[in-house]
This record gives structure tokens, sequence and C-alpha cells, in this order.
């Protein structure tokens, strides 16, 4: 009996065969097979490169965003253990339909060193379909700008040619990025500086607002987004600066007859230039040519506006406003007619023995300007006639008059002049030198040193200026 027993393989294999069946039941009983819910957020792509030869990138907003839920089967004692990273979303690409639509697949990764098992084939999702959004990947360039912050030291300007290189950089990003992307530049911070700045800054992004865009350029695989330089280059000259004052050349050409220039009025007298301080050192005036300022045919005042950067030195510029109002000013002249009276004319080269009478006063017509010529007082005018060659009687003789450079001489009347002989006295005839005498009159000196005699005469008679 004991033998039938130890040595019947059937009976043995039908206790093991109970024994797990036992085990199984007790485990089931113990620890049950449970469904435990995770989400995925982690996603693989198959066929990339059909989108990517179109020129375009994709992406499945709500699912890279949100991820799926999927149920997993697991034993209750490791459903602690069952992870959304375990897991991940699979999208095939070249399966995508005419609307956008691709179905996606659930791959498990494995427990790693958690140790669960799990049956692949009963993970289940509710979410079976994805809509993948194609965009068009854009290249463009932009101009790199130059920003400065801060204020250079004092006396000194920032130069026009400052540098960058590259001048341009091309930016290569999705559609949607690219409409953000308003400009490209780099900032240097230029306070306090007395020479020339140089070195190398980052390339900075600005969105419509001109305000620095920020990107995660790690949210963007290489082929969608690049962009060609990202450490720019730039030199930023600085320039000394100086005031210098303007000296204006005289005016040229001449202005209508019967008009006068008269000076220059207005212009500030100085101005801002900036430049190498090696070429500043020679530079204390700016020079303004005659021929920036006309004045031929001129009629009235010349108003003139002057581009003062084209008379300074090359490498050389205006700091201050460049642009210059100056007037020329011209006046009508007008005509005056002055009385001369006898006493202010002076005679000359009268002969001895002879009395000369001024009889009348002269006319005499100036011109100027008006506030000049009423400015003008008879004792201004220096007025003389000679009296070689005249003849006893009446004579009619020019008068010399001197009015300065401020006015000229239209006209000036003649003098009429009597000489008549000095009479004898107690039978012995008197000579003398004529001399122009202040009251008008010239009288002839006695020979005899105790004696005088003279005559001195007015005529009423007024000596009209020649017509």
């Amino acid at each position: 009996m004991k033998e039938k027993l130890t040595n019947n393989w059937g009976l043995k294999l039908i206790s093991v065969c109970l024994a797990m069946l036992m085990w199984l039941v007790v485990i089931n009983e113990s620890n049950p097979i449970e469904r435990r819910s995770v989400t995925v957020t982690n996603i693989k792509y198959l066929n990339e490169d059909v989108v990517i030869d179109s020129g375009k990138t994709y992406t499945v907003g709500e699912l890279e965003n949100r991820g799926i839920s999927i149920s997993v089967p697991v034993r209750k004692q490791d459903a602690r253990k069952v992870q959304g990273d375990d897991f991940q979303i699979v999208i095939d690409l070249a399966k995508i339909g005419p609307y956008g639509t691709v179905e996606i697949d659930v791959e498990w990764l494995g427990s790693g060193d958690r140790e669960y098992e799990i049956t692949e084939s009963e993970i289940t999702w509710r979410t079976t379909t994805v809509t993948v959004t194609l965009e068009d990947i854009i290249e463009r360039t932009y101009p790199v700008l130059l920003k400065t912050t801060g204020e250079p030291a004092d006396e000194y300007i920032l130069g026009e040619e400052s540098v960058v290189s590259p001048r341009s950089v091309t930016i290569k990003a999705p559609q949607s990025v690219m409409e953000r992307i308003r400009s490209a530049g780099i900032e240097v911070n230029i306070n306090g500086l007395n020479s020339e700045a140089s070195g190398e800054a980052a390339l900075i992004l600005y969105d419509v607002a001109g305000e620095e865009l920020i990107l995660d350029y790690e949210e963007f695989e290489e082929f969608e987004f690049s962009i060609s330089q990202q450490k720019i280059a730039y030199t930023i000259p600085l320039l000394k600066t100086k005031e210098v004052r303007l000296n204006f050349a005289p005016p040229e050409g001449t202005v209508a007859e019967g008009y006068r220039y008269t000076g220059r009025q207005g212009g500030n007298q100085t101005v801002h230039i900036a430049g190498l301080r090696g070429v500043l050192a020679d530079i204390d005036t700016i020079e303004i040519p005659s021929e920036a300022l006309n004045l031929e045919g001129a009629r009235q005042n010349v108003e003139l506006e002057l581009d003062i950067s084209r008379y300074v030195p090359e490498g050389v510029t205006v700091e201050s406003d460049n642009i210059v109002k100056v007037t020329l000013a011209v006046e009508p002249l007008i005509r005056q007619t002055r009385e001369l009276l006898p006493e202010k004319i002076r005679m000359e080269d009268g002969q001895e023995g002879w009395n000369y009478t001024i009889r009348g006063s002269v006319l005499v017509v100036l011109e100027g300007l008006e506030d000049d010529l009423n400015a003008l007082t008879d004792d201004m005018l220096d007025a003389w006639l000679s009296l070689d060659g005249l003849e006893e009687g009446e004579n009619q003789v020019e008068v010399q008059v001197t009015a300065g450079n401020a006015f000229t001489l239209v006209q000036v009347g003649r003098a009429a002049v009597t000489m008549e002989a000095v009479p004898e006295t107690g039978g012995e005839a008197l000579t003398g030198t004529a001399s122009g005498a202040n009251e008008g009159t010239a009288a002839s000196d006695a020979s005899s040193a105790s004696s005088t005699a003279g005559e001195t005469s007015t005529a009423a008679a007024t000596a009209a200026p020649d017509e």
C-alpha cells in the first residue's frame, strides 16, 4: 500500500495542481487584481520626417499640455507602484487623417526597480484619437539694432558710426512664434564711459510692444527653431564735445539801388560740435562763407536758415541744433535837404586887399538811413569853399561838404560870394590877406600895425543848389 502511494506519479501531479490552485485562490483573495488610473504625458512621435520634410512643424495642444488618463490592471499590493511616467503615448504622424486626426496607442515602458507586473493588452484609455495641428516653419532676417543704456561721461556723446557684427541675423521658427517677434538687437551700458566701447553682447528678441520676448528654447525641436548668431560683436565710438563761435564773412552781392545793408541780426553766435579729441583741438570757430550770405538785389530783410553741418570739417558733427536762423537787415534810403547858413561855411584861399561875403544860405541834399539823418546836425557837416580865382563882384562858387561814410551827397548848391576891394583909409590903400571868417565874410588886414579896417556884410539873398 505504501509503495502504491509513493510510486504513483499521477497522484503526485494531481496533488501539485491542487496545491497551486489552492495557492492562487489564497493569493486572489489576499492580493486581488484591481485597476489603477494614471495620467500619461510622455509622447512618442513616429514618422516625424513626413511633416518636417514638408516644411512644417506639429503640435498636439491639449494632449501635450494635459496628457491622457489610462486604466491599468495590477495587483492591489502593486497599485501604488504604477506611475504615469511608466507609459508613453504613441502617435504615428504618417497616419494623420484629412482633418488632422490620428489614432493614439499607449505603450508600457516597464516597471523599473519597482517590480510590478501588468498585462499590457488590458490597458484601456478613453481618448482614442487626437487632432494634430500643422504649422509652417518661417525663416526671416532681422537687422541687429543697438540700444545703449546710461549716459557717457560729461562732455562726451555717442558717435553716429556704431558698428555691430553681424549686422543681421536669420531666425527660423514656427509661424505662431515668428508673429511675436518684431525686432532683434543688443543692449550695451555706456554709463560714465569716456572712450570707445567694444565687446560682445547676447542677442535679444523684442515683441510688438518693444519688450524683451522671453522664449523657452528647450520647448522647441532643433529643426523648428534656430538663430544664426546669438552673440553680437559691437563697437561704439564716443565723441568729445566743444562749444565754438560762428564767424560770419561779409555778405556777398549788392542790395538794390536806394537800399542799404545795415547788419546781421539773430543767429546763434556759438554751437556745440562733437568729434575726436585730436580733431577738435584745432577748431575754435566755424567759418560761414560770403556765398552763404547773398544780398544781391535785396529790397527787404533777407531771412536765412543756415545748415551749420555744411561748414564743419570732416569728422566733426554739430551736436546742438544745426540750423541757425540769420537775418540780413536791409533798409530803404531816404533823401533829406539841409540849409547851410553862411556862418557854417568855411572860406579859404582869399586874396589880400579884398573882402569876401557869402550872400544867403546853401542847400545840401543828403541820402542815408532815416534814423541817421534825423541824428545828423549841421555842426557834424564840414563845409568849405575856395576863393581862389574869383573876380570882383558876385561869383557862384562850388561848396565842398563832407558828411561822413553814413551819408551820400546827392546835391550841393553853389554859394553866391561877393568880392569887394577893401576901401582906402587916410589916402593910403589898405592891403590884406583874405581868410575864411566864421561869420561868412573874409576881410583884409591893414598893413599898418596901429590900425585895422574891415567890413562885414551879409546879403539877404539865398543861393539855391544847381538843378
